[in-house]
């Protein structure tokens, strides 16, 4: 190792006990604490805990949330104040999600309060900036990041976890920020999956620079929506490279988008990939309907529930309207199967539809068979959706009653699904 790689790596390994996060066994252990503390009702110790977690988690949205989850708990005390003051600080810090605030049961007790509203206002201005889609923001300096990141790891490959937590991680945008605390988690399965991949990540580079290519087609997606639904907003997308485990996934910032899933072209290697992995590997050009799907998921009323019904539905319906949009199923892999079996696929969903258990239609990839494919629940989902959206005259309105959709059984009825799938 020369001088010179000496000095790096010295350089490296100071950034990263700079950056480091604050303990983890610390955090863990007010975690731990504040779950108690919750689960035993009492508010104001855990109301407490979670302002310590803001003050010791290392991103933004994490700090934003646990000041949002905090201000929850002391309005449930009936503390209004201290309720306040954490609700402004998680506003300060990026948290604007006014539908949540103002449906939010825990939050009942600031509803009358000129403070709150004030609050709220605040809130609706960055969401009010977010309503043309001629500017929505479609960030792609993540992948650039990254790439540089990983040429510094080839140069030293003993460093892999520290070079990709200080240049990747942690200068990254609050979107790849917000993408590690939900999807990656942990620097060290993000190198794993890197170094299980090798072949493939060397190939894909060029396409996932042609990612900034695609912003053209995806903002005609949006102008399409605005004119389908006129209340729609625009979040920042941000596209990263994750651990190929979700193609997408949104966030109080926005939508992420991976873009290693969306990379593959007619000379990709694909024999170090599972095969769920293979199934769920979409070129650039589904890109578009990918972020629609997860444009859908910003903006369409959160199911109250945990029924499969529900889950099934909230995911079909933006598979739906991302297809209705942009041409194209983010998940159409699913309809060959789906349309073969569908019958019998309603006969075994209709017997889990209204309990809480997801595991053999959602989110199930370890299930994937090359004889049938994992997630159809969103096939479900989608067709549902299909149907009652042939059956309303009104399609403006039609969509708009899925965006806002509050009962799950009542929509599946009018859909008339059921009795239709019957008379094939």
């Amino acid at each position: 190792m020369t001088k010179k790689h000496v000095a790096v790596v010295f350089l490296l390994l100071m950034a990263a006990v700079c950056n480091a996060q604050p303990s983890t066994v610390n955090l863990d252990s007010l975690r731990v604490r504040t779950r108690r503390a919750m689960r035993a009702n009492d508010l104001i110790k855990g109301a407490s805990f979670y302002h310590q977690q803001a003050e010791v988690e290392k991103y933004r949205s994490a700090k934003a949330n646990a000041h949002y989850n905090a201000a929850c708990a002391y309005a449930r005390a009936n503390a209004p104040e201290p309720a306040l003051a954490e609700l402004k600080a998680a506003q300060k810090l990026g948290w604007h999600n006014v539908a949540l605030a103002k449906e939010d049961a825990d939050l009942i007790n600031l509803r009358q309060l000129p403070k709150f509203d004030a609050i709220l206002r605040r809130m609706a201005k960055v969401e009010a900036k977010q309503r043309n889609p001629r500017k929505a923001k479609l960030v792609t300096s993540d992948i650039d990041l990254f790439w540089k990141a990983y040429d510094a790891t080839l140069r030293n490959p003993g460093l892999k976890e520290e070079i990709y937590q200080a240049q990747y991680f942690d200068k990254g945008t609050v979107g790849l920020q917000d993408y590690y605390l939900s999807k990656i988690r942990s620097t060290h399965l993000f190198v794993k999956n890197l170094d299980s991949k090798r072949a493939f990540y060397r190939a894909i580079r060029a396409n996932t620079k042609q990612v900034a290519a695609m912003k053209k087609q995806i903002r005609a997606s949006f102008i399409k929506l605005k004119e389908l639904y006129p209340p729609t907003w625009f979040p920042n997308v941000y596209f990263v490279i994750g651990r190929f485990n979700a193609g997408g996934t949104v966030s109080g910032n926005g939508m992420l988008i991976s873009a290693d899933m969306e990379a593959r072209s007619a000379n990709t290697p694909l024999g170090e990939l599972t095969l769920w992995e293979r199934n769920n590997l979409g070129s650039l050009d589904e890109l578009p309907a990918i972020v629609a799907h997860e444009h859908i998921h910003i903006i369409q009323k959160k199911p109250r529930g945990r029924t499969l019904l529900e889950g099934a539905i909230h995911e079909g319906m933006a598979d739906f309207l991302a297809e209705l949009v942009t041409g194209k199923n983010p998940n159409a892999r699913l309809m060959t199967y789906g349309n073969l079996h569908e019958k019998e696929l309603w006969a075994d969903f209709k017997q889990e539809m209204t309990g809480n258990s997801w595991r053999n239609w959602l989110a199930n990839g370890d299930q994937e068979t090359a004889e049938r494919p994992a997630d159809l629940g969103y096939f479900i989902g989608y067709k549902i959706c299909q149907a009652y959206y042939e059956d309303m005259p009104d399609k403006k309105q039609a969509i708009a009653d899925m965006l806002n959709l509050a009962d799950y059984s009542a929509f599946l009825q009018k859909s008339r699904y059921e009795e239709k799938l019957a008379l094939r």
